[in-house]
């Protein structure tokens, strides 16, 4: 999943590369000040969302392309405008690679999703109620009607 620095990040990495070719890049081009544990949790998450592609790393510099996956998430999330929510929305790839807004802490959307099923299942439940009742009476009305009109 893509947080709002592995968003910026991916940002970065499309604007310094060129295409689905490889670069080599020192550490502290890619990290301002070089890579600190936050930093390398954000490139290892790239890698394993496939955005990334590495060929070769080690402690000054990396080789590495951006994968056309990466480049379409990219452009995509630019549309999406995501990264203005600091920590409530993060973004997931689906199984077809589209992004998807996932926002954290949404308790109060699941309450209001909860409330407005539980107003329908009632609607549902009174609905059919009513359409038994009606038929009841409709066909309790007939029959009499039927009843009388063949006497």
């Amino acid at each position: 999943m893509l947080d709002k620095d592995g968003v910026a990040l991916l940002s970065k990495l499309c604007t310094m590369t060129d295409g689905e070719k490889f670069a080599v890049l020192d550490w502290t081009d890619v990290f301002d000040g070089g890579p600190d544990d936050a930093g390398k949790a954000v490139w290892k998450s790239l890698l394993q969302q496939g955005c990334l592609t590495v060929k070769y790393s080690d402690d000054e510099s990396v080789c590495f392309a951006v994968t056309l996956k990466g480049r379409n998430l990219n452009e995509e999330l630019a549309t999406m405008n995501v990264v203005s929510d600091d920590e409530k929305a993060v973004v997931r790839t689906d199984a077809a690679g589209r992004p998807v807004v996932v926002m954290k802490g949404g308790e109060q959307f699941v309450d209001h999703l909860r409330k407005k099923l539980h107003s329908r299942t009632l609607a549902l439940i009174w609905g059919l109620t009513g359409g038994v009742i009606g038929g009841i009476i409709g066909g309790a009305i007939v029959a009499l009607i039927m009843h009388f009109a063949i006497h």
